[in-house]
C-alpha cells in the first residue's frame, strides 16, 4: 500500500515538472518584439519583428555587399512561430507561402529549432520612439501633404524599426518582385532621427554614412524631412502600416 502511495506521489511530481517545461517553452508575441542577429560582420544576419511584421536581412558589412532580404508576416502560437513571406530576394517563389517553425526562447537567445539558428538578441523594441512597420504614403510641400492613391498595393515601400535597428524594403505584392532594401541602425533624440546605414542595395557608397533628418508627427503620421544618402531633398510622409489594413 505505501509503494503505492509513494509512486502515486513520484508520478503526480513528475507530471508537475513535465508540465512546468512545457510552460516554460511557450513563447509570446511579445517576447519577441525587437531586433535579434545573429553571424559575423562578414555575413551578418539582422531580424527585425513588430507585433505583426518580421524583416531578416543578411549583408557583408565590411565588405559593403547586401546579400539577401526577406520577411512579411508572423504570429506565434505556444512553441510554433509562422511566417508568412510577403518578399524574398532570392527566391520569389517563396512569396505567399506559409512556414511554421519550433522557436523557444533560453537565456535570452531565440532558438529556431528547424533552421538550427541561435538568435541573439539585439533590442526589445526600445529606446526609439519610431518603433513599428511605417509605409511611405506621401509627400509634405510647404507643410501640406499629398498623400498618394495606392500606396500599400500592389507596389509597396515599407520601413519597419526595432528600438535601435531598421530595414526598408520595396517591393511589388502583386509580381512578387523584390525591387530595393537598406538598413542600419538608428537613434531618435531631440527631433532628429539618426540613420547608420550598413547595407543599401542602390549604391554602396551609402554605407558607412550616417544621416540625420528632422521628425514628427502629423495627426499619426511621421514626417521624414532631410537630405536623402545619394543627395537631393526629401520630405516624405509614412504611414503606420496598420492604419492602411483596417
Amino acid at each position: 500500500m505505501k509503494i503505492k502511495i509513494v509512486l502515486t506521489i513520484l508520478l503526480s511530481v513528475a507530471g508537475m515538472v513535465l508540465l512546468s517545461s512545457l510552460t516554460l517553452i511557450k513563447t509570446d508575441t511579445k517576447d519577441l518584439i525587437g531586433a535579434w542577429g545573429f553571424g559575423p560582420a562578414e555575413n551578418r544576419t539582422v531580424m527585425i519583428k513588430t507585433d505583426k511584421i518580421f524583416s531578416v536581412a543578411t549583408y557583408d558589412l565590411p565588405g559593403k555587399k547586401f546579400i539577401s532580404s526577406y520577411g512579411g508576416t508572423w504570429r506565434v502560437e505556444g512553441n510554433k512561430l509562422t511566417r508568412k513571406i510577403e518578399w524574398n530576394s532570392t527566391d520569389s517563389l517563396q512569396v505567399g507561402k506559409e512556414i511554421t517553425e519550433d522557436v523557444q526562447i533560453t537565456n535570452g537567445k531565440l532558438i529556431v529549432r528547424q533552421g538550427n539558428e541561435t538568435w541573439n538578441r539585439l533590442d526589445d523594441g526600445k529606446p526609439g520612439k519610431l518603433m513599428g512597420a511605417w509605409i511611405i504614403t506621401g509627400n509634405f510641400s510647404d507643410d501640406k501633404v499629398s498623400k498618394r492613391t495606392n500606396p500599400f498595393y500592389p507596389r509597396r515601400t515599407m520601413k519597419v524599426l526595432s528600438g535601435k535597428y531598421f530595414h526598408w524594403i520595396a517591393y511589388n505584392v502583386a509580381t512578387k518582385t523584390f525591387m530595393n532594401a537598406g538598413g542600419g541602425t538608428y537613434t531618435t533624440e531631440n527631433g532628429k532621427y539618426t540613420e547608420n546605414i550598413e547595407f543599401f542595395t542602390k549604391t554602396a557608397e551609402s554605407v558607412g554614412k550616417t544621416l540625420s533628418f528632422d521628425y514628427s508627427f502629423v495627426n499619426g503620421d511621421w514626417r521624414h524631412q532631410g537630405q536623402k544618402s545619394t543627395g537631393g531633398a526629401m520630405d516624405e510622409c509614412w504611414s503606420k502600416r496598420e492604419t492602411l489594413e483596417k
